[in-house]
């Protein structure tokens, strides 16, 4: 299977997960484990998962990655 993307959004999704798998790899070679540091509670009822900028990008890369594909498929 060939990994295309063509539009603008494909792109950037691509680059956000490219970029974000990347810092999580340095993270991993260089400290043996990836640095987690965004903290987020909500009064003392939940605390959010920890997570990183990379985490991040690695999210928000995959849905605008699907976006274009759905975007690609209805044309």
């Amino acid at each position: 299977a060939e990994l295309t993307v063509g539009g603008r959004i494909g792109r950037i999704g691509i680059g956000l997960l490219t970029g974000g798998i990347i810092g999580n790899l340095i993270d991993r070679i260089k400290l043996g484990y990836v640095v987690d540091f965004l903290d987020f509670h909500w009064k003392n009822l939940y605390t959010f998962p920890t997570f990183n900028v990379a985490d991040t990008a690695i999210c928000v890369g995959i849905v605008l990655y699907f976006i274009q594909l759905m975007i690609s498929g209805k044309r």
